[in-house]
């Protein structure tokens, strides 16, 4: 490997490694409730989609994520509300909230909502309740939870890149081999599912773990060039590309190009939920320095 490509995965590995938490890993089951829809919750969840879809700004979204707790106080088991939750607290954290004690709050609260939607599978519950940690019971999980899996890695590499400091990277770097053992579950039981994010996540893996526990960059690529061949309907991947890839391969020019086309894209021409695509426009104009 070329000094430069070392130092480009060994710059990657501090600024993407951390763990979830500094705190050892805590079983959210008890806070877990059973599926209870009603007409009320049913009426509310779209509602609360309805404002979703429309969340260009920190407090629409937050109208939007209110509305689903509500869902939830009626019927705690809903397993959309709870991966949306989880998904809405990630975008918060990245999009709108600029101090990292709040961003980490953010990431550990998506990550609450998404154990707490995988728990809704009664053989992953049992096994968790039984004192298995969740990447050590995914191995029940289904198609039904991928949303759930794929947003909890999620959670937690924006933790890695926004959250942790670099002791608290070093410290927690085993989180992103359990993040390895979701993306496979997910490749396992829905392959087509995340247009191209899971593949991504993947990507992100292995470049940041070191060798000595899985890290690849050759294998990074790979799945980077598969997460861009299964998105061609999702703005993410160039946005993707462009903000984190080109960047730790130091292609100044083609991590432009990417952006310039985020920026110069028409929001409605792709299947991303309405409020990523806003924040991936906006995030790419401010790294080009055009806001």
């Amino acid at each position: 490997m070329a000094k430069k490509t070392q130092l480009g995965a060994l710059l990657l590995t501090l600024t993407l490694l951390c763990g979830c938490s500094a705190a050892p890993w805590q079983a959210q089951w008890q806070a877990a409730g059973k599926a209870n829809p009603t007409d009320e919750s049913r009426k509310l969840m779209i509602t609360a989609t309805k404002m979703f879809d429309q969340a260009d700004s920190a407090a629409k979204l937050k109208e939007a994520m209110a509305t689903y707790q509500k869902v939830l106080e009626i019927d705690p088991g809903n397993y959309e509300a709870l991966i949306l939750l989880g998904n809405q607290h990630i975008l918060l954290g990245t999009a709108y909230t600029p101090k990292r004690v709040e961003k980490r709050r953010h990431f550990a609260d998506a990550m609450k909502f998404c154990e707490l939607a995988m728990y809704t599978n009664p053989a992953f519950r049992q096994q968790v309740d039984s004192g298995a940690k969740p990447w050590e019971a995914a191995d029940v999980l289904t198609a039904r939870e991928a949303g759930a899996m794929l947003f909890w890695v999620t959670a937690v590499q924006y933790d890695f890149k926004e959250g942790m400091r670099l002791p608290g990277k070093i410290k927690n770097v085993d989180y992103l081999q359990y993040c390895l053992t979701f993306i496979e579950r997910i490749e396992a039981t829905a392959p087509d599912f995340g247009g191209g994010a899971v593949e991504f996540a993947k990507a992100i893996c292995y470049y940041a773990l070191p060798n000595s526990k899985g890290g690849d960059e050759e294998k990074g690529t790979e799945y980077m060039v598969k997460s861009m061949e299964k998105n061609p309907d999702w703005m993410f991947g160039r946005w993707a590309r462009g903000k984190y890839f080109h960047k730790i391969n130091n292609n100044d020019a083609a991590r432009k190009a990417d952006l310039e086309w985020v920026v110069g894209a028409e929001l409605d021409a792709f299947e991303d939920p309405y409020p990523w695509r806003v924040h991936f426009q906006t995030d790419a104009r401010s790294i080009l320095g055009m806001e």
